[in-house]
């Protein structure tokens, strides 16, 4: 019986054995490290407008996004709704945020250096009629994170991530670097297990999109799978080489990472938990 699993235990211990945690240790100084190369990467992703396209808004809505990045989501929402507010605990990507807001006239953004599980309503966080999280769901305690987001949000959340074990070329590389086998952690399966566990009855979508990343030159993709792998010996640069070389496109004067992805949406409405 699924009432008889403790799927939030579940998801913790898949979290802890995820290859991309042991190996990064604090997550937020890694995407500080990254946070203007990922900013750069998504002008070629159409990922945000069919995220956004899902979402349930108008104009006078205020919006809560967590894990925000460098405004994947944020920068497109504010243009459409009354007030943006960012949960983000890296600096760097919010230093991306901020440019980009300017960039865009954009001054309906309200930005919380904190991560998602230090973040206390009534004191950092008030409510908002949308609440969102996309591809941004490390939390080892899914199911407070949960909880919280359900508390602040008026209307609806309306959550983003992966479906199976579909992380591209880390299930490619990991092996060969590490000699052990990729393990990306948690699916949406586990998420949606425990809304329903907890009484909320979420809608959920799988499909599929493509995920596109430009590179200047062969070396400049070779650096970015150095610093996402973090490894920097010649022999693992060889490797890393190689292997790009052999699976990049080359189009329009450029190198191309495109690759299909499975995802889902899990959304729901405060009126539909269990009473």
């Amino acid at each position: 019986m699924i009432e008889d699993i403790n799927w939030n235990k579940m998801w913790m211990e898949s979290m802890k054995n995820a290859s991309w945690r042991k190996r990064r240790g604090d997550n937020t100084e890694f995407w500080n490290k990254r946070a203007r190369r990922y900013n750069e990467s998504l002008k070629d992703n159409e990922r945000p407008g069919k995220s956004i396209s899902k979402l349930d808004i108008d104009p006078s809505h205020t919006v809560l996004d967590i894990g925000a990045g460098p405004g994947t989501l944020t920068i497109p929402l504010a243009k459409k709704v009354k007030h943006v507010t960012v949960v983000e605990p890296s600096s760097g990507m919010l230093t991306c945020l901020r440019e980009n807001a300017i960039n865009e006239g954009l001054n309906n953004i309200t930005c919380i250096n904190k991560k998602w599980e230090d973040a206390v309503p009534g004191e950092d966080l008030g409510e908002y009629d949308v609440v969102i999280a996309s591809y941004s769901l490390a939390m080892l305690d899914i199911k407070k994170a949960l909880l919280k987001m359900h508390k602040v949000a008026r209307h609806s959340v309306c959550l983003f991530t992966f479906v199976g074990d579909n992380m591209w070329d880390y299930t490619e590389l990991w092996p060969v670097l590490y000699n052990e086998t990729y393990k990306s952690g948690p699916d949406y399966i586990y998420i949606y297990n425990i809304l329903y566990q907890i009484g909320i009855m979420a809608d959920v979508e799988i499909s599929i999109t493509e995920h596109k990343q430009r590179f200047s030159n062969i070396d400049e993709a070779v650096d970015q799978w150095k610093e996402n792998l973090n490894i920097s010996t010649p022999e693992a640069e060889e490797i890393i080489r190689s292997y790009l070389s052999a699976n990049l496109i080359r189009e329009d004067g450029s190198l191309w990472s495109k690759i299909n992805m499975k995802v889902a949406s899990i959304c729901w409405r405060k009126e539909n938990e269990i009473k």
